[in-house]
């Protein structure tokens, strides 16, 4: 390992970082999302350019039978690694913008925030994670659920082209004229086959947000006891509805009101108009009830009191095939319970999430692998906690939470989003066996050795 540091230190162009225990700045550089499972590597390598990231980085440790893992944001699991090599890519990223040909390329590791920002100095807006500071290029291309999905799909779905670093050291681009089978597998399984440097994605005029580029977001308050009774309602207003909405309905818990039902909508048209399609839930006599307009750009600023490094937090997405109210009860049964038996838990926010569906042509007609793309809503469960004692025990309510969701579904339609588990079977996280089966024969052409996880060999 100290000769393999020493060669990365030599050959690193300028601007990249070689960092060690014994290094400043190491211990930031480790800093992930969550505490959850943190291990300590031997180096982290920080590339300034693709270069790095192909010659001195990927080669090296390759020819060294070194392990590695690519970081970006650090929200993932598997973002950190023990012993081994973390190639950071905070050093290394970019935000090209041509409104003119509404495309954006997006390099190395660059954050939501920073590419919302850069798409709104330019008019344009494409699909993004909730939350500023989670990766776009891993966010993307293990399928990419968004608040925008009813209006232009998936964020896979929006991948014109890209280029990756393939376990031997090479770049490989891929577009629909070169390479299109390796462009079907990175849109919703590109973390399978390399180090993805490169993204160029469709965008789109905020226009279709709503007038004057705007969207609309609510918020309705409720005691938690209202839980069937709201999600039967909120469930009419979403299946009636033919206009563009997404949302949240989760139970959390208020620092001054205690555990609390919210519902979060955001919906792409005018105020009134909000108001009016969810005057129903309205006319249940809520705590309390708000809404206002929203940009792009702030996308995602109310959570960020979500994205701080540190504590014990795990995030899973688990697909659901309809919204249930006498599941989702005991769901808010379950947090209750969660609070009262694990003291450091009131963080934790269990959530259904919602998007009407897209309309069948535009991105929705472009191929690829991700095997999800049909489900329109979800279980998100976020438990946050700060004593690593109890980590089993919040564990199993992650755990109970899910059999509550899908207890009247049968295990072969058990849904799993792949960018928050990889240990559930992969016929959970992609739906179309055919599709598992070339996924399947691509790995074994581009990653035989499985340097990139041994999954799909």
């Amino acid at each position: 390992m100290d000769e393999l540091i020493s060669n990365l230190r030599h050959n690193i162009s300028k601007g990249g970082r070689v960092l060690t225990e014994r290094d400043p700045g190491f211990a930031t550089a480790n800093e992930r999302w969550t505490d959850i499972d943190r291990k300590i590597p031997a180096v982290v390598v920080q590339p300034a350019s693709e270069d790095d990231i192909i010659a001195v980085i990927v080669k090296t440790a390759h020819a060294a039978r070194v392990p590695f893992v690519p970081a970006t944001g650090g929200h993932s699991p598997w973002s950190t690694i023990e012993n081994g090599m973390i190639i950071d890519l905070s050093q290394y990223k970019d935000v090209a913008v041509d409104a003119s040909q509404q495309i954006v390329a997006v390099r190395g590791g660059v954050l939501m925030k920073e590419l919302q920002i850069a798409l709104d100095e330019h008019g344009q807006f494409t699909t993004v994670a909730n939350g500023n500071t989670v990766g776009v290029i891993p966010y993307i291309i293990g399928g990419g659920i968004s608040s925008y999905t009813p209006l232009i799909g998936y964020a896979c779905e929006n991948i014109l082209s890209a280029r990756i670093v393939l376990a031997n050291g090479d770049v490989l681009v891929a577009s629909e004229s070169e390479n299109s089978d390796m462009l079907w597998a990175i849109r919703g399984a590109g973390q399978f086959f390399g180090v993805v440097t490169e993204l160029v994605l469709r965008t789109y005029s905020p226009s279709l947000m709503g007038p004057n580029g705007v969207r609309q977001l609510g918020n309705i308050f409720y005691p938690t006891e209202r839980a069937f009774e709201v999600c039967s309602v909120l469930k009419q207003v979403i299946s009636a509805n033919d206009h563009a909405s997404a949302g949240h309905f989760m139970v959390m818990k208020d620092p001054s009101k205690g555990p609390i039902l919210m519902v979060a909508a955001q919906y792409f048209d005018t105020g009134p108009e909000l108001q009016a399609t969810f005057q129903p839930l309205i006319d249940l006599g809520p705590l309390d009830h708000m809404h206002q307009p929203s940009t792009f750009e702030k996308h995602s600023d109310h959570l960020s009191w979500m994205c701080p490094k540190g504590d014990f937090k795990r995030f899973s997405q688990t697909g659901l095939t309809s919204i249930q109210p006498e599941h989702f009860s005991r769901l808010v049964d379950l947090h209750r319970e969660l609070l009262e038996t694990l003291p450091g838990t009131e963080r934790s926010v269990f959530t259904i999430e919602w998007h009407t569906q897209a309309p069948s042509n535009g991105p929705r007609e472009t191929p690829t692998s991700f095997g999800l793309k049909n489900i329109d809503t979800w279980l998100n469960i976020l438990t946050w906690y700060t004593d690593p004692n109890i980590h089993h025990e919040v564990l199993q309510f992650d755990k109970r939470a899910q059999e509550i969701m899908r207890s009247d579904t049968e295990e072969d339609a058990f849904i799993s989003y792949t960018n928050t588990s990889r240990s559930d079977p992969i016929g959970h996280r992609y739906k179309d066996a055919t599709a598992v089966e070339k996924l399947k024969a691509l790995k074994r052409r581009w990653d035989p050795e499985g340097c990139f996880t041994k999954e799909l060999l």
